[in-house]
């Protein structure tokens, strides 16, 4: 195993579990996430299990597959899948911040939790993109 896929297989498993925990349980992912379906429409929770849970889920299981199978699909596919689970963590981080400097006035954004969630979202965000940043370093 190189050195830089060990992050991006931590990453991997964790938001995997995420995943599954909002999956099977999506008041779980509701509390985390801080929503909760709209009264007014039916079918809410399905959102939970479907974007905080399947999604999740498959997302960071498909890195665990590449990995597991990149004696047959090469490094390549481990750097592509873990790329694109990278690119949504750094994409949350980004909504996030933009979240606490634009909407900190209206809807009191700047919190403990928005805080820590930066960190961790960024630090998910840097580990799935450890083997590709590695690549680029030569």
């Amino acid at each position: 195993m190189d050195l830089f896929q060990i992050p991006a297989i931590g990453a991997a498993a964790i938001g995997c579990a995420m995943g599954a925990a909002s999956l099977l349980v999506p008041r779980w992912g509701a509390s985390v996430v801080r929503l909760q379906p709209d009264p007014r429409w039916k079918g809410g929770w399905s959102e939970f299990r479907a974007s905080y849970g399947g999604a999740l889920f498959l997302g960071h299981a498909a890195v665990l597959l590449t990995y597991v199978m990149q004696a047959q699909a090469g490094v390549g596919a481990l750097m592509g899948a873990s790329f694109a689970m990278g690119a949504y963590w750094i994409g949350m981080t980004i909504g996030r911040i933009v979240s606490i400097i634009t909407d900190h006035d209206q809807h009191q954004t700047r919190t403990g939790y928005n805080a820590a969630s930066v960190v961790f979202e960024s630090l998910m965000g840097l580990a799935l993109w450890a083997p590709f940043l590695a690549h680029l370093g030569g």
